[in-house]
């Protein structure tokens, strides 16, 4: 019963994900914001952008600085007006590559563990020196594959059309992840043979991994 019941769950998730990315893509291509289409949009980028703060400052400096990040949108929109509709849409995209490109490109850092390498430790509980340092370099292929999602949407954006460019963002974004996924396992595979490793416990340690809002309590020293 319970597998049945995280099949439904997962299979859920999948469903009102594409949902959304087919959703997003029409408003793109009509052009037309509605108060709908643009709730739809901007309510992940304030919570992405409110928890990335909240990882690096604290909630309460996270709640804070997203409300004034805020005030000041709707005073330039005050100002300014409304921006092309199209950027409003290509904010998930934007947002999203951008901050798993910090996720992993922060543990980078000196001083830090790569995230995929703490993933296979979390995994394997230890590791050989060269699984040490293509796991390095696995934290930072993503990134970067992260960071030319968005170059490739900018490039897009400028000179493509507006369907080439909302397929990209909207439709291709998932699959391009998960090539990548596939991609990097098929040559862990092969390239470390006497390794072995279950994808699904490596996306479970990636999760358990993920950078947490820090607490708002402050410890007196």
């Amino acid at each position: 019963m319970r597998s049945s019941g995280k099949i439904f769950v997962v299979i859920a998730v999948a469903c009102a994900f594409l949902g959304y990315q087919l959703l997003i893509h029409k408003a793109t291509i009509s052009g037309q914001l509605t108060p709908i289409t643009a709730s739809l949009v901007l309510v992940p980028f304030v919570i992405a952008v409110c928890w990335v703060l909240a990882a690096e400052l604290g909630m309460r400096l996270a709640m804070l600085s997203t409300a004034t990040l805020a005030v000041i949108a709707l005073v330039a929109v005050n100002f300014f007006g409304l921006p092309n509709p199209a950027i409003i849409f290509g904010m998930p995209h934007l947002v999203t590559n951008l901050f798993l490109m910090w996720v992993f490109m922060r543990t980078l850092k000196a001083g830090r563990e790569p995230l995929i390498t703490s993933i296979a430790l979390r995994v394997n509980g230890s590791l050989t020196p060269d699984l040490e340092i293509y796991t390095r370099r696995i934290t930072f292929a993503w990134g970067l594959f992260f960071a030319l999602q968005v170059l490739g949407s900018v490039v897009l954006y400028v000179f493509a059309s507006l369907e080439t460019w909302s397929t990209f963002i909207n439709i291709l974004n998932a699959p391009l992840i998960v090539l990548m996924f596939l991609v990097e396992y098929v040559y862990r595979v092969l390239r470390f043979r006497d390794h072995h490793s279950s994808p699904l416990a490596g996306i479970k340690a990636f999760l358990q991994d993920a950078p947490a809002p820090k607490s708002a309590t402050k410890v007196n020293q």
